[in-house]
């Protein structure tokens, strides 16, 4: 029976709409603005191809289609992009309730990736934090999802193994897959860009469970086995 969960809170505790809109948004006025021009059709074929060939960074590599694969316009449109980019986090209202199912099953909790001083303060603000066992793998670690080595990690920081703990998140690559690797339960949600625009490449993508949304999730986890 799994005594754990590793969840990649983005698009599951957080809503990435604004930050998704307005990282494109910035990423076309700095494409344009290094001189390469931009048409909606564009954008929109590139945020397609970032995720449907499952990308590890969305936002670099729809910035590498857009400058035609120029490598060096691409890293200077890329340096820009990390500057300016500021991404706020937006909890969704369901986050408490995804938190306490959890809790009433008995699982410990990890969030899939450290927390930033900035999420640690929202969830802190609402009084969800206490919740949040492990809080990602230590800033000393290099390597990131989908790397399963960090997976393993926080399996053993959550004192289990990998056939007791769960991955539940929205990325088919990031999530499902590492999970799958190790033997975890693994669960998707389909929600969010990544959620609902990738499709699994063979068995290994596939999860053990789905949940349509985050309305489903909540009837979806107190099935898990």
């Amino acid at each position: 029976m799994a005594s754990a969960i590793i969840i990649d809170i983005y698009d599951v505790l957080t809503d990435e709409t604004r930050n998704d809109s307005e990282a494109i948004a910035l990423i076309r006025q700095i494409v344009a603005t290094a001189g390469q021009r931009v048409s909606e059709s564009a954008l929109a074929e590139a945020e397609k191809f970032a995720i449907e060939t499952f990308a590890p960074n969305q936002f670099e590599a729809m910035i590498f289609r857009l400058v035609n694969r120029d490598t060096t316009m691409a890293l200077r449109c890329i340096s820009g992009f990390k500057k300016n980019f500021k991404p706020a986090t937006t909890l969704r209202k369901e986050a408490g309730d995804i938190l306490q199912a959890c809790k009433r099953r008995g699982w410990r909790i990890a969030t899939a990736s450290r927390l930033s001083d900035e999420q640690k303060s929202a969830f802190e603000k609402a009084r969800l934090l206490q919740m949040i066992d492990v809080q990602g793998p230590p800033p000393a670690m290099k390597i990131e999802l989908p790397d399963p080595r960090v997976v393993e990690f926080l399996v053993g920081t959550l004192g289990t193994s990998p056939g007791d703990c769960i991955m539940l998140g929205t990325r088919l690559d990031n999530n499902v897959r590492p999970a799958n690797t190790i033997r975890m339960t693994s669960v998707h949600v389909q929600e969010g860009r990544h959620g609902r625009g990738q499709l699994p490449r063979d068995l290994k993508d596939v999860p053990d469970y789905e949940a349509p949304n985050i309305a489903g999730l909540l009837n979806v986890i107190p099935t898990v086995v």
